[in-house]
Formats: structure tokens, sequence, C-alpha cells
């Protein structure tokens, strides 16, 4: 082996060791940084964001069975969507095969839906008004579109 080339091995061996300790690193980073070590299931975790530290500990053990739960729902479902992807780039188009693909992700889709919208229910059932609002807070500022802002921002002021 010539020099040049071991030098190149070398280094490239050095940087996939750096890529993995890094990769390594984030996930131990966000292990340890979040309670029990596990992160809070992603749809729902937007409930606890603006409730206070209290109630957040109370829910935190639901919200992660939840997550337990609909984990394989969502996987379904990013299966389902990644078929779909790869029959509409294949030759010859399946016209019969991507519908069927459709109807998979449809049906997985709808699952995933339904149960976290029984989740969502589940745990606003478990909440005061005030928290609820709290929690929906977050929701309406992220469900205003960019055109709603503007609108907001020219609106003139009524004077009474």
């Amino acid at each position: 082996m010539s020099i040049n080339r071991r030098r190149a091995l070398n280094i490239l061996l050095v940087l996939s060791l750096g890529a993995n300790l890094l990769v390594f690193g984030g996930m131990a980073a966000r292990y340890f940084d979040t309670p029990n070590g596990r992160p809070i299931p992603p749809n729902l975790s937007w409930v606890l964001r603006n409730l206070d530290e209290d109630t957040q500990t109370r829910l935190r053990p639901v919200l992660e069975e939840f997550g337990n739960e609909i984990r394989p729902m969502r996987f379904a479902l990013f299966q389902a969507q990644r078929a779909v992807n790869d029959l509409l780039t294949k030759e010859p188009l399946n016209r019969e095969d991507i519908g069927l693909a459709f109807d998979a992700l449809r049906t997985a889709g709808i699952q995933y839906q339904d149960r976290s919208h029984e989740q969502t229910l589940e745990i606003f059932a478990q909440l005061s008004p005030e928290q609820r609002v709290s929690a929906m807070r977050y929701i309406q500022e992220r469900s205003r579109s960019p055109r709603e802002n503007r609108n907001d921002d020219r609106q003139p002021q009524q004077a009474h």
C-alpha cells in the first residue's frame, strides 16, 4: 500500500470516527437532557410547553405511555409513505400498485390520526380549563398564517 493511500485511509478513518462520536454524543445529550432519559413523544409534546412544572411532571409518564403506543403507528405511516414514494419513481409507472400504496398510506394516516386525537382528548380531560387554554396557546401561535400576522400588523387601532 502506498504512503498516500495509507494516509488517505487514515484521514478517512479519523473523519468517520469523529462523525460517529458526534452522532453518539448528540444522542447521549438528548437522552440525558430529558427526564427519565426519554424524550416526550412528538405527537403530544406540545401540550406540556406552557404548563407548570407540577402538571408536566404528572403528565410526563402518561405521554410516554402514549408515545410507546403510537410509535408503531407512526412507523407504519412513514413506511407507507416511503412505499408510495418508491413506486412513484419506479419505471414503468404502475398506477394500480400506486393506488394500492396510496390506500395503505391513507389507512395508516387515519389510524394514526384517530389515536392521536383520542390521546389528545385523554390528556385534555386531565387539565383544568386554564391549563387547556395555556396548552392551546402554542398551537394557536403556530397555526397563524404569515398572512394573518401581516394583516394584524397593518390593522389600524380603533379609538374608543
